[in-house]
């Protein structure tokens, strides 16, 4: 055993498992490799090239999995249940495994100790620019619209909040997609859910905008299903979406949605097209209906995710709740992503941040 296999057991005795794995070599004989939920993320970290110095996963609400890099090809990888997954990280922030040795099969009557070095976090700069890459430009969605603005505010380096955009042929299509999971976990979901938007978009030549949402949820099961189907990881991903769709010809807007939640602001006042919380994606297809209504008399429409108006206050005592973002698009000093960010800011405070944020403003 390793002086930092030692010492992890020394320090947390309560994990379900632990181990150093070389992702060149065959770890199949490996405890955490037979274990269902951890697998396809081993199996991930063998083939993926994202380069990262620290990565956490939320299994479960009850397990989670922490890697952290060993050099070029090694990686610790950690299966906690029961220990306190802040202590364990801050232990292993400051801990410099890569001045580690192995003393496997060496005999030796003096103990080694681990010292803590303290390293800075990388913040896995290179998966922030993999999902990147699904982000429109705001510059193409702006050139849509009077004005265009986005709040895009994940709760950890990466996250599943993003927005889509597309336009065909006469009408803009613009999506705010909640995937489930935080971090690396939501990342990771967010990339399969916009590449399955691109799919369900290329079939779509009309105004039911409702049928595209259909057709995007139709991939999506048929994703979980082959998932569990082949592999040993049996947990499906999601996705709420909201979905405008803006035919310029006609002037009228629709918009459907399986989770988020929109606002229509008029001369005369706002209106909030509530969403209704999808239980079950398997009876999906009956869920989906379709608002439509004409641009003329609009002055703007938002759209967010519910880490908005879940956020809690300064104090932790009392959530935004969506009174508190309606009263901000009641108020609104400037027709900005500044103005918003602002307001997000005074009402959370020093308080942390509890979900991914998106809000998007659309002005017509």
């Amino acid at each position: 055993m390793s002086n930092l296999e030692t010492t992890i057991t020394e320090n947390f005795p309560n994990l379900e498992s632990f181990s150093i794995l070389d992702t060149l070599a065959d770890n199949s004989d490996s405890e955490l490799q037979n274990q269902p939920s951890v697998s396809p993320w081993l199996n991930w970290l063998k083939y993926s090239k994202t380069k990262f110095d620290n990565l956490t996963v939320q299994l479960t609400d009850e397990s989670s999995l922490i890697i952290k890099s060993i050099g070029d090809s090694k990686h610790l990888v950690i299966h906690n249940k029961r220990e306190n997954t802040t202590l364990l990280n801050n232990f292993l922030k400051e801990v410099d495994i890569s001045a580690i040795s192995d003393t496997k099969g060496q005999k030796s009557d003096k103990k080694e100790v681990v010292t803590p070095v303290l390293k800075p976090d990388l913040k896995m700069m290179d998966a922030v620019r993999i999902q990147k890459l699904i982000i429109p430009r705001f510059e193409d969605i702006k050139k849509e619209f009077k004005n265009f603005f986005v709040v895009h505010e994940q709760q950890d380096v990466v996250g599943g909040d993003f927005y889509w955009y597309s336009r065909k042929g006469n009408q803009t299509l613009l999506a705010i997609v909640d995937c489930t999971g935080h971090s690396v976990e939501g990342a990771m979901t967010s990339m399969i859910c916009n590449s399955l938007l691109n799919q369900a978009s290329s079939d779509f030549n009309g105004d039911n905008v409702s049928e595209l949402l259909k057709n995007f949820y139709t991939q999506l099961l048929k994703y979980n299903k082959t998932t569990s189907e082949t592999t040993d990881y049996n947990y499906g991903i999601g996705a709420e979406v909201g979905l405008f769709s803006f035919n310029h010809d006609k002037g009228i807007v629709s918009f459907c949605t399986t989770g988020i939640s929109a606002v229509i602001k008029r001369e005369n006042g706002i209106e909030h097209l509530k969403a209704k919380k999808v239980i079950s994606y398997e009876n999906i297809q009956q869920s989906i209906t379709q608002t439509s209504f004409p641009m003329n008399d609009v002055v703007g429409i938002y759209g967010f995710t519910d880490g908005l108006a879940d956020q809690f206050d300064a104090d932790d005592k009392k959530k935004l709740g969506t009174r508190g973002v309606l009263k901000m698009i009641e108020d609104e000093e400037n027709f900005d992503a500044e103005y918003y960010l602002s307001e997000i800011n005074k009402w959370k405070g020093d308080n942390i941040q509890y979900d991914d944020i998106t809000l998007v403003g659309i002005a017509m």
